[in-house]
C-alpha cells in the first residue's frame, strides 16, 4: 500500500489567531481555511480527547474546534447505505474492505502540537496488510493513508477547509457526497451529487469522473446507489462489475468469500434437486431451512443490521423455504432492517 508522502510535505494550512475571536463565531481563524456550516468553539486537548461530538476540525495550538451544525438523522443515511454497498463489492471481489467510521486523522507539527480532522468514513482496500489507525486515531506519517476518505456534506462544505487539509496531507482520494435529501439548513446553491477528488503528481486535488481506488466506479453511480432506498438490479450489476474488476486485479473472486461460496454450493445442490423434479420447487426440509435462517442471521450480523427477538416470523420462514438462493442473498445484502428483509424475501 502506498505510504503517505506527508513526512516530506509541509502542512500548507497555517494557524493564525485574530482579535475578536469569540465562542460560537462562525468565522474561522485558521489562516484562510473556512468551515461553512460549523460553529467555532474553544476546545483544549483534554476536552478533545473526552469529546463524543463529531469534530470537523481541531487545532491544538489555537485551542479551537469546528463543530458542524446538527443536520439530524439524514446525515447518517448515506453513510449507512455505503456500508452495504461496500460489503457487496467486497463479496464479489472475494476479499474484505476495511471501513472506519469513527476515526481522527491527526498530524503533529514541528512543536508536537496536533491538528485533527474527522471524516465520515475511511476505506482501506487492503486492511490485512496495512498499518491501520490505532486507538481511534490515524497519525499522518505513521499509519497508512486510507485509499478513500469519504465526506458527507449535508450542512457543511468541505471544499473550503477540510479538502485543503486532506490535500496538504497527501491523501490519495477524497469523495464528497451531497445527499439528495435536503435539510432546511443546507444552502440552496449546493446541488446534490458526489465529487471524486484525486491527488495529482503536483500534490493537488483534481476532480475526476471515476474512482482510482475502485476501478471504473463513476461518481454518478456512487451517488445514485448511496441515495437509493434499496439496491436495485441496475445498481447491483454495477457493484458486481466493480467488485469483479478488483478481484481480477488481485486474483480473487466470489468463491473466496465464505458467505457467497456457501450460497453457491447450496444453489448448485438445489439445481440438482429441481432438475430431478422437472424444474418444480417443492420447498425444503427443516434442516435446510435452519441452515438458511442461520446464514441470513450471520449476514445481517456482519452488516450490523439489528434483529428483533421474533425474527424471522412464521410468514418469513415460509418464504425462506420457497425462495431461491439468489433472492435470499439479494434480500440479505439490500435490506436496511429485519422487517425490510422479510418484505423483500416475501416479494
Amino acid at each position: 500500500m502506498r505510504q503517505l508522502r506527508s513526512k516530506h510535505v509541509e502542512d500548507r494550512t497555517g494557524t493564525r489567531r485574530r482579535d475578536g475571536r469569540g465562542e460560537g463565531s462562525s468565522v474561522p481563524v485558521f489562516g484562510d481555511l473556512e468551515f461553512p456550516g460549523c460553529e467555532q468553539v474553544p476546545m483544549s486537548s483534554v476536552q478533545y480527547e473526552a469529546s463524543e461530538q463529531h469534530v470537523e476540525f481541531w487545532d491544538e495550538a489555537a485551542g479551537i474546534a469546528m463543530i458542524a451544525d446538527s443536520p439530524g438523522l439524514g446525515h447518517e443515511e448515506p453513510r449507512g447505505l455505503l456500508a452495504g454497498v461496500v460489503e457487496r463489492i467486497a463479496q464479489e471481489r472475494g476479499a474484505r474492505i476495511g471501513r472506519f467510521c469513527a476515526v481522527s486523522l491527526m498530524r503533529h507539527d514541528s512543536r508536537g502540537l496536533r491538528r485533527a480532522v474527522e471524516p465520515d468514513e475511511c476505506l482501506y482496500l487492503y486492511p490485512d496488510r496495512a498499518s491501520l489507525p490505532a486507538g481511534g486515531s490515524l497519525i499522518v506519517g505513521e499509519s497508512d493513508p486510507p485509499d478513500v476518505v469519504v465526506e458527507i456534506d449535508h450542512t457543511t462544505d468541505v471544499r473550503r477547509g477540510k479538502l485543503r487539509v486532506y490535500e496538504s496531507w497527501a491523501f490519495p482520494e477524497l469523495w464528497v457526497e451531497v445527499p439528495d435529501a435536503e435539510p432546511p439548513t443546507r444552502r440552496r446553491r449546493r446541488l446534490s451529487g458526489l465529487t471524486i477528488y484525486l491527488l495529482n503528481a503536483d500534490g493537488e486535488y483534481e476532480p475526476a469522473p471515476a474512482s482510482r481506488a475502485f476501478p471504473g466506479w463513476r461518481a454518478e453511480e456512487i451517488h445514485a446507489v448511496v441515495n437509493e432506498p434499496v439496491i436495485t438490479d441496475r445498481a447491483n450489476a454495477i457493484l458486481r462489475r466493480v467488485g469483479a474488476a478488483l478481484g481480477e486485479r488481485d486474483g480473487t473472486g466470489p468463491d473466496d468469500d465464505p458467505l457467497l461460496r456457501a450460497h453457491r454450493r447450496e444453489g448448485r445442490a438445489e439445481g440438482r434437486v429441481e432438475g430431478r423434479s422437472e424444474g418444480r420447487t417443492e420447498g425444503i426440509g427443516e434442516g435446510r431451512l435452519r441452515e438458511r435462517v442461520e446464514t441470513v442471521r450471520e449476514t445481517l450480523r456482519a452488516r450490523r443490521v439489528a434483529m428483533s427477538p421474533g425474527f424471522p416470523s412464521e410468514s418469513c420462514l415460509a418464504a425462506l423455504a420457497e425462495a431461491s438462493t439468489a433472492d435470499i442473498v439479494s434480500a440479505s445484502l439490500a435490506c436496511r432492517s429485519d422487517g425490510d428483509f422479510e418484505d423483500l424475501v416475501r416479494g
